[in-house]
């Protein structure tokens, strides 16, 4: 009897184990592909200024749309996370030093990788947001690509991503936003400007950003090592004015608790007094 119940208890392992193998294998060929579609992106030509409030311009934006939390303060990259079995994610040297861009990286290159999320030849970056960038207006993604070209060069060997086993089972769940590009409407026309103001409609292009931690609707995910609901609906909306302002601009809550890590609140504290109060303006009102 005894014999009889390992033999098959261990068939039943067997199965498992085969099941798994063959999950796995299906879901590093699906993400594989992933990896390497190519995506028929035109770039848009922009004529990139170079003056110093073009600049100036440019340095602030990179700080408030989150560019130095991942790429470093000096745009020169860093191990964003890595853990063994999952993988790891690296933000890239954006600057022309050793390690870096090539030296023949272009307006073209910027805008592929800013707007559109995609590498020189098309295929998609890994976790690089620009889902929430694709909308910047010409005159925001013009800035930031005027202060990205001209920093000066930082010599930084950063080791590559890597898609492990942890992170190809959730992308292939769902669980997991690999590549942005593919959520992107990589057809979409560049917008102009937005007059800057403590309204709506400027406080949402403010929020671009937040939408792929917070989703579009601002609504956040739910379950353990989700996102808050920032919206109207949300705990932050029984907060004064004054208290939302002071949690994005040192990271505590009212209550004396700190946001936790993704929370970029570094970014949202160099937000601008009218940045602030037309972010609030407009998720109290959705």
């Amino acid at each position: 009897m005894l014999k009889k119940i390992l033999k098959w208890t261990g068939r039943t392992l067997l199965v498992i184990i085969l099941l798994a193998v063959g999950y796995y294998t299906k879901a590093y060929i699906m993400i594989g592909k992933r990896q390497h579609k190519v995506y028929a992106v035109k770039p848009v030509k922009l004529d990139i200024p170079n003056d110093s409030a073009t600049l100036a311009m440019g340095r602030r934006l990179v700080t408030t749309k989150g560019c130095t939390d991942c790429h470093d303060k000096d745009l020169g990259g860093k191990v964003l996370f890595e853990q063994k079995g999952i993988g790891r994610l690296t933000a890239r040297n954006l600057t022309k030093g050793k390690g870096g861009v090539p030296k023949d990286f272009d307006t073209d290159d910027w805008v592929r990788a800013i707007r559109h999320g995609v590498q020189r030849d098309g295929t998609p970056l890994i976790y690089m947001p620009s889902a929430g960038f694709n909308q910047l207006s010409e005159t925001d993604l013009k800035a930031v690509i005027a202060y990205c070209a001209q920093v000066p060069p930082v010599n930084r060997e950063n080791p590559p991503s890597e898609i492990g086993v942890g992170a190809t089972i959730m992308a292939d769940l769902g669980e997991l936003e690999l590549f942005e590009a593919e959520k992107i409407d990589h057809k979409a026309p560049v917008p102009m400007a937005i007059r800057e103001g403590v309204t709506p409609d400027f406080g949402k292009y403010v929020t671009q950003i937040c939408t792929g931690c917070h989703k579009p609707d601002m609504k956040g995910t739910p379950g353990e090592g989700g996102t808050p609901d920032i919206s109207s609906t949300g705990k932050s909306a029984r907060w004064t004015d004054e208290q939302f302002f002071q949690t994005l601009r040192t990271g505590k809550r009212p209550d004396g608790t700190e946001l936790k890590a993704p929370m970029p609140w570094q970014m949202t504290a160099a937000f601008s007094d009218t940045e602030m109060r037309a972010l609030r303006m407009y998720l109290k009102s959705i």
